[in-house]
């Protein structure tokens, strides 16, 4: 485990060498037989478990942060899945641009802009704080919204959807998260289905707003205005 003494001595080093005038910085940095206060690699990426909040206000918005995490509605936040999979959709919507509404627009994306948009980051703030605080709630909360979740999982959720490519984005990340930081069994399983639902729906090639994606669009018969027609 890098401790941060051991860290601190490495960045040392390798600042030093950076800023060595007498021999390339490259050269010390990549040396065939490199000392070992100067480790070949000096930096690596500490785990959320190996890093303390300091009591402030840091420690205080992840901690409240966690809170409201933990007592959000599951069913709010599969709403945008069930009604676009064409599933019973219990609970109250979440408002603003996660809703499955017709899109009101404001300079801001206003209610219904992106739906669901903020799900797959509330399962990572969720995983992730699983890694630094243990807290089996958290991990039981994604679990199980996880389980609900696969149900929901369908390509009628992405046909005629503004940002395909902007949802699955995050849904990746939050299923690779689950995985890696809860160890959900499924998490990869989960991600190849919704992977084979979305992909069908994803432009060729990344696509700009305007006029590009507006051909685009038209080409498969989706929407063109607008609303539809931001950078994927």
């Amino acid at each position: 485990m890098t401790t941060r003494r051991t860290f601190l001595l490495t960045a040392s080093a390798a600042a030093a060498a950076l800023c060595a005038k007498s021999t390339p910085a490259t050269s010390l940095l990549a040396n065939e037989s490199p000392s070992p206060a100067l480790p070949r690699f000096p930096l690596k990426e500490f785990d959320y478990s190996a890093v303390d909040l300091a009591p402030g206000p840091a420690q205080t918005q992840f901690e409240q942060t966690q809170k409201v995490l933990l007592e959000m509605n599951e069913d709010s936040m599969l709403t945008p899945w069930r009604m676009r999979a064409g599933l019973p959709a219990p609970g109250p919507q979440m408002g603003g641009w996660y809703d499955e509404v017709p899109p009101h627009k404001t300079p801001s994306g206003g209610e219904g802009f992106a739906p669901a948009e903020a799900f797959g980051q509330w399962i990572s703030a969720l995983s992730r704080g699983y890694a630094i605080t243990r807290n089996p709630l958290a991990k039981a909360k994604v679990e199980h919204i996880l389980a609900l979740f696969q149900a929901t999982i369908s390509p009628l959720f992405w046909k005629n959807f503004p940002y395909p490519a902007y949802n699955y984005d995050k849904t990746v990340i939050a299923l690779i998260d689950a995985h890696k930081f809860l160890g959900t069994p499924n998490a990869f399983d989960l991600l190849n289905k919704v992977t084979d639902a979305a992909e069908p729906w994803f432009p060729p090639h990344a696509i700009d707003r305007g006029e590009p994606q507006r051909k685009w669009r038209a080409s498969i018969g989706e929407p063109t205005t607008d609303g539809w027609t931001w950078d994927e």
